[in-house]
């Protein structure tokens, strides 16, 4: 008798196929054999005198029956054997292999790099109870992680905490209860809060490009203050309350966003116009002059339609080299 081992993954991957292709001859089998004897039967109707018809049919005949019951058979066979023999309960019970998937680390003695650009910059976060606020009531949920990306800028850090945080809160909302979310100002919420409530409840999430940022704003000035964007990047209503926190910039579009990192004119807090678009900037990369932003426009939507649903995007250097810089708002508070 042979000795096998019903655990060993090769032999299950080897009986599970050659199952599967007898399981297949048996459907393909008649396939064919219909096929073929519809052929020679419009043969002998064509040619009545033909004489090699019949000899034709009949050999297709014994193929078929030869083709359909070896499969049959050896099925048959394997199942009456039964606990008798070692291989035929391996044949009875051979299923799909699963594997799993484990990472070895190739050097585990290597010191890991940070994901950060340039780590020494940032500093290390303390979890602290979130209180955001905006005209619509107040937003009182878990622990916040403090951004601290800005330097001094109390604002803008505050800006990027609210981004961060609310953003997670949001994405988990919506693959949690499955909330579909669609590409529209005009029924976008004016909050974090209202955005996080809408998708716990499973409704539609309205969102932009612009919008993530409106939010973000929303919970420092302390009131809706929407910004507007205009055909080719910016805001038309920069104005309000808002303009007490930030300084803003123009420029004629003569320059790409990846240049403006190079030179340094881009910075994490910034929100950016560009022509038809509008982001808010989290990290930048200076020497590729690529950056990490907030977009909660068509790229957001698509992706949440994919059940891969984040607002936070690395936009290459690549990308930013397409898009001509028009404005950007910047904290300065």
């Amino acid at each position: 008798m042979i000795l096998t081992n019903c655990n060993n993954a090769e032999l299950g991957s080897i009986l599970y196929i050659v199952k599967n292709i007898l399981n297949i001859l048996m459907i393909i089998a008649p396939i064919l054999a219909i096929i073929s004897l519809s052929i020679l039967f419009f043969k002998m109707v064509k040619d009545p005198d033909d004489k090699k018809g019949l000899p034709k049919i009949r050999n297709s005949l014994i193929a078929l029956a030869v083709l359909f019951l070896i499969p049959t058979i050896i099925n048959a066979f394997m199942y009456m054997l039964g606990d008798n023999s070692e291989f035929s309960s391996c044949w009875v019970n051979a299923k799909k292999p699963t594997y799993s998937n484990t990472y070895i680390d190739p050097d585990p003695g290597k010191k890991k790099n940070s994901i950060l650009f340039n780590p020494s910059e940032y500093e290390k976060g303390e979890k602290k109870k979130s209180n955001t606020s905006g005209d619509n009531g107040s937003y009182n949920n878990s622990i916040d992680t403090p951004v601290t990306s800005c330097g001094n800028l109390e604002y803008c850090n505050k800006f990027l905490t609210s981004m961060v945080n609310n953003s997670k809160r949001l994405s988990d909302a919506i693959a949690r209860n499955n909330a579909p979310v669609t590409y529209s100002w005009p029924k976008a919420k004016k909050t974090w809060a209202d955005a996080i409530a809408t998708a716990e409840k499973g409704q539609l999430v309205a969102t932009t490009c612009l919008v993530p940022a409106n939010w973000g704003v929303t919970d420092i000035i302390g009131k809706h203050s929407p910004l507007n964007s205009v055909g080719k990047g910016g805001f038309h209503n920069y104005k309000g309350e808002i303009t007490k926190y930030t300084k803003q910039y123009t420029f004629d579009g003569s320059m790409s966003v990846k240049t403006a990192i190079q030179k340094g004119m881009i910075q994490p807090g910034d929100i950016v116009g560009v022509k038809g678009h509008t982001f808010a900037i989290y990290s930048v990369n200076q020497s590729t002059g690529s950056a990490v932003v907030f977009d909660g426009g068509h790229r957001f939507t698509t992706k949440c339609g994919d059940s891969k649903c984040s607002p936070m995007f690395t936009y290459s250097a690549g990308s930013n080299a397409s898009m001509k810089l028009y404005q950007v708002i910047r904290w300065v508070k």
